[in-house]
């Protein structure tokens, strides 16, 4: 039996294209993934300080500071992709995701590594040249008609490529990464080849796939075909990653260590 709804006269009835709602899903799917990336950095970034409250440790006040970076970064693309790009909004998404998420990472990382000396000069530096850049984003002169593509949010909309701000961009990014990334995997080594504890190897490991992951994000986006949505999905994923490394420490190897293969992790372990 067939039920045929009946329409007052003069009803408005307004079909909505097939087209539409499929164009619908994918930009849903890629707030979520760019929201899901906020959340996990902020959560990860909670860790961390709370590590950092424990220990005073420089190295985990940097990489806290680091995730939230990244965490504000990936709720502003978030809010960009749900409602566009403002000028105000791209401001601030390319000052905290394009120029300053990583390079924070990464003097967690020197803290790490480096002398102490040496860590608190790049320290001081870094937060020299964050308020300089913070001014430089507020000023730099914004193509708005370039913000609703995806090169432009990336970065073509900023005029001038000569700008501060964009060749900061480059130079932090790139010298992060290295660092971040080459940190994480020489320290993987380094515990495998002394075996320190099974639960640094992990971590670093997979600290170092999680950045490999983010940077490959900003790399598809900006490939043919790619678009902010890439780069929400390749963030979610790879924070993901580097935050089960972390939470791996003092829980991986603890079998082996019962039975007497590895030595237990102390409860001071580092990176």
């Amino acid at each position: 039996m067939r039920f045929r709804r009946r329409l007052r006269p003069g009803s408005i009835v307004v079909l909505e294209p097939f087209a539409s709602r499929q164009q619908r899903s994918p930009r849903t799917a890629a707030i979520a993934a760019s929201a899901l990336a906020a959340a996990l950095a902020a959560a990860f970034g909670l860790v961390v300080a709370g590590r950092w409250r424990g220990s005073r440790r420089p190295a985990f006040a940097a990489w806290a500071a680091g995730l939230f970076v990244f965490a504000a970064a990936a709720l502003t693309q978030a809010l960009g992709e749900a409602q566009g790009f403002s000028v105000p909004l791209f401001r601030a998404f390319y000052l905290l995701g394009g120029v300053l998420g990583v390079i924070y990472l990464a003097l967690g990382t020197v803290h790490l590594l480096a002398p102490a000396r040496v860590a608190r000069v790049c320290a001081l530096v870094l937060v020299a040249l964050t308020v300089l850049l913070a001014v430089d984003a507020a000023l730099v002169p914004v193509d708005a008609a370039q913000l609703h593509t995806t090169p432009g949010v990336l970065g073509e909309a900023i005029t001038g490529h000569g700008n501060p701000l964009y060749v900061a961009a480059v130079v932090f990014n790139i010298a992060g990464s290295l660092v971040l990334i080459g940190g994480s995997a020489w320290s993987a080594w380094r515990f495998a080849r002394s075996r320190a504890g099974l639960d640094r190897v992990v971590c670093n490991v997979l600290l170092t796939a999680g950045a490999l992951l983010i940077a490959a994000g900003f790399s598809a986006a900006k490939s043919v075909g790619g678009s902010i949505a890439t780069l929400g999905v390749y963030e979610a994923v790879g924070i993901a990653v580097m935050f089960a490394g972390f939470l791996s420490l003092g829980r991986v190897g603890r079998t082996l260590v019962a039975r007497g293969t590895l030595r237990a992790p102390s409860p001071e372990s580092h990176l």
